[in-house]
């Protein structure tokens, strides 16, 4: 008679077969993995995706919120991304943090699973700039309800930091009705610059580059301007619609402050620079008494992030208005405030994506080996995608970089690149995007740089 060898199969056997199943499905997915990294590692090149992080390079995350908006990036030392921005139901938006896993997950040791929101203020408060203090603590400046400067620090695991200033963060103001944070600077012995805006309320009516240098426990530090604080105003005969937005810090202690500023009603508004001395005055020998303004053709021209290379050389990126709507524009510095001839063209670069779109720089970092990332949107508003370019240390676009020295990455009808930082040799860029179609979410991509 013949035997059904199915049926003779011991049940231990079987037992045995369904406990190495799951070892089998294990040993696979590995496998499909390391073939995927590898395969990318042969294909990919500089400025493609890194399709190792988060879902094949990019990942969205909501607060529970209609609004959720990142601005600022920065890496901890372990590789551990930190976002922040705000999060709410407008106009209600408060401050939020984030903070990432290398692969781009949450990092759930962080917060409630990832992620941070505190009020600061009823009415709305937001936290524009981050920074890492060499202890690991996370400090952040925004605004408390565009009243005032806010400067808040958090422990490694999210919690406020309690022995900073009042029970966490701190609020600075500098005699005017209006007062925006727009860039932050951790200093070698523990001090932490923040510089903004002023001004008497209105966004036309903001007008003073503003400066404030904290302790290391949030107290202002009286040894800068007055009482911690600086305030500078543009020549101008009705000055109106300037701000300080970025902040570097030189290796001699001086401070050099990028942003913008318009001299009157029937001029554009153009780039704007300054540096100070470590006590907080200006410095006579750099620019006019210490400022530097740059007009970029007929336009106007907005600077938002600033940079220092290894030979001196300070680089302010942004954007300009051409005839063709807006381009990337960088302009270079000699360590006298003069325009840099050895930089793009005359001291000037500008980069158009695809003619007849806005491309607006937000953020700029420098790789190690000295090259310019500078990230922001591309697209025709509210349509934008994110943007990136990169240059070589003299300004020109990086031909081995994406097309042709540029990268545009499109994951939903709106994407915009507020941040960008270092990871380990690759790019990281935040900002926001609108995957879901219903609200606007933080999102963070990861780019090859080589």
């Amino acid at each position: 008679m013949k035997t059904n060898h199915t049926q003779q199969i011991s049940s231990t056997e079987i037992n045995a077969r369904h406990t190495a199943l799951p070892s089998y499905c294990v040993i696979a997915a590995i496998v499909i993995v390391l073939f995927l990294v590898a395969r990318q590692r042969v294909d990919a090149a500089p400025g493609d995706l890194d399709l190792t992080f988060g879902d094949g390079g990019v990942a969205f995350n909501g607060f529970s919120q209609n609004t959720d908006l990142a601005y600022s990036i920065a890496v901890q030392a372990d590789e551990r991304i930190v976002l922040c921005g705000q999060s709410g139901v407008s106009p209600n938006l408060h401050s939020a943090l984030a903070r990432y896993n290398r692969n781009g997950r949450l990092d759930s040791t962080f917060g409630t699973g990832g992620k941070v929101v505190v009020i600061f203020n009823p009415v709305s408060d937001y936290l524009y700039a981050v920074a890492i203090q060499s202890d690991g603590k996370i400090v952040a400046a925004g605004s408390a309800n565009t009243t005032a400067f806010l400067l808040a620090r958090f422990n490694a695991d999210g919690s406020l930091d309690r022995s900073f200033g009042t029970n966490g963060s701190v609020e600075t103001t500098f005699g005017d009705r209006s007062a925006e944070a727009r860039g932050i600077v951790v200093q070698a012995d523990g001090k932490i610059i923040v510089v903004g805006v002023s001004g008497a309320g209105s966004y036309s009516e903001l007008n003073n580059f503003v400066l404030a240098r904290y302790n290391s426990d949030g107290s202002l530090d009286q040894t800068l301007g007055s009482g911690g604080k600086v305030k500078t105003h543009f020549p101008g005969v009705d000055n109106t619609g300037s701000a300080a937005t970025s902040v570097a810090l030189q290796p001699d202690g001086k401070l050099v402050v990028g942003g913008y500023r318009k001299q009157s009603d029937r001029t554009p508004h153009e780039f704007a620079l300054a540096r100070y001395n470590s006590n907080g005055t200006l410095d006579s020998g750099f620019g006019q008494a210490g400022k530097v303004m740059t007009r970029l053709g007929l336009g106007d021209a907005y600077s938002f992030s600033i940079a220092i290379q290894s030979n001196g050389r300070i680089v302010l990126a942004g954007y300009s208005a051409t005839t063709l709507d807006h381009d990337f524009s960088l302009v270079g510095y000699t360590t006298n405030g003069t325009l840099d001839s050895t930089f793009g063209n005359g001291g000037i670069v500008t980069t158009d994506f695809s003619g007849g779109t806005d491309d607006i720089a937000y953020a700029m970092t420098v790789q190690p080996d000295g090259k310019l990332v500078v990230a922001g949107r591309t697209g025709e508003y509210p349509e934008n995608d994110f943007a990136l370019a990169r240059y070589s240390n003299n300004g020109q676009l990086d031909q081995n970089f994406g097309a042709g020295g540029k990268v545009i990455s499109d994951f939903s009808s709106i994407d915009e690149a507020f941040g960008v930082a270092i990871q380990n040799g690759r790019i990281v860029v935040a900002g926001i995007a609108f995957p879901n179609g219903a609200n606007l979410d933080f999102a963070v991509a990861r780019y090859l740089a080589r």
